[in-house]
């Protein structure tokens, strides 16, 4: 095998993976954002933009690896291609996971909406505003130590 190839591949496989999450969370958290008309309503989707950062930072790092050492060993090719796929993988779950939770908290402010009844799930809430942050910080970990696991291998 060559370890250029593998190396470049994590490199790809980072970025493809956690910008699918990403965009899959984007998606959902945008129509919560524009739904909700506040400020505090644009904060899944920072979140959700973050994921895709991630994928970046391991992405750089493989491909400066990849042009500063020109004899590379098969395992330290598999090592980059293992830190891609870490990142990537977890990013995905992780927007995978914000974007089903974002869209059943629209479906169910749609809901509410549509019987002319108050949403209990609505974040303009201090309560549940709380409790809407704190779900989203979770969703968010997992992308992050996708992150931290990839950066000892680059590492």
């Amino acid at each position: 095998m060559n370890p250029t190839l593998l190396a470049g591949l994590g490199a790809g496989l980072s970025l493809f993976l956690s910008g699918g999450g990403s965009a899959f969370a984007t998606s959902h958290a945008s129509v919560f954002a524009i739904r909700h008309q506040d400020l505090m309503a644009m904060v899944p989707v920072v979140q959700a933009g973050v994921l895709a950062l991630y994928g970046v930072i391991i992405s750089y790092l493989l491909a400066k690896k990849v042009n500063d050492n020109n004899d590379m060993a098969v395992v330290d090719g598999y090592k980059f291609l293992c830190a891609g796929l870490s990142v990537g993988f977890a990013c995905l779950a992780s927007g995978i996971g914000m974007g089903i939770y974002l869209k059943k908290l629209n479906d169910l402010e749609y809901y509410f909406v549509r019987r002319g009844m108050t949403s209990p799930g609505s974040a303009s809430k201090k309560g549940s505003f709380l409790t809407f942050i704190l779900c989203l910080i979770f969703f968010e970990a997992i992308g992050l130590y996708g992150l931290i696991v990839a950066l000892f291998l680059v590492g």
